[in-house]
């Protein structure tokens, strides 16, 4: 049987936004959200560390080969295109940056950058500072 642990987290306005827009919009719970990002980060995390420890010429080699891979690919988008109608790929190239705002729009409700930096400013009192000691 899993052992659950109960971790106590403190998130500031911005952070709860996001968990807000993941709930909102994909329909997971707060948990569930944290769950998959604290899951996903540790797998990016162990592929980073795969790839840095590897030998560098198989790296080469792979990189090499998907280079090859992505040239070839370009090139049979290219000739795609060239049997399609210029309409059709202009209407096409709408659908797809449609798509792209609608999924953007998302992550700029999620990532807005108008936190001011910094430390808040200390009030000062006006007037004489008072020397009496208690």
């Amino acid at each position: 049987m899993t052992e659950w642990h109960t971790i106590p987290a403190k998130f500031t306005s911005e952070e709860k936004r996001v968990l807000d827009v993941l709930r909102d919009s994909y329909g997971l719970n707060y948990n569930k959200s944290l769950r998959t990002g604290v899951e996903l980060l540790a797998r990016l995390m162990a592929m980073v560390e795969y790839y840095q420890t590897i030998d560098s010429k198989i790296m080469k080699k792979v990189s090499k080969v998907g280079n090859k891979t992505m040239k070839q690919m370009d090139f049979d988008v290219k000739k795609i295109l060239e049997k399609i109608p210029a309409k059709q790929q202009q209407e096409e190239y709408e659908k797809l940056m449609s798509g792209r705002e609608t999924i953007l729009s998302q992550f700029d409700r999620v990532f807005v950058k108008n936190r001011k930096k910094g430390r808040n400013k200390i009030r000062r009192k006006k007037g004489r500072p008072s020397t009496r000691l208690e």
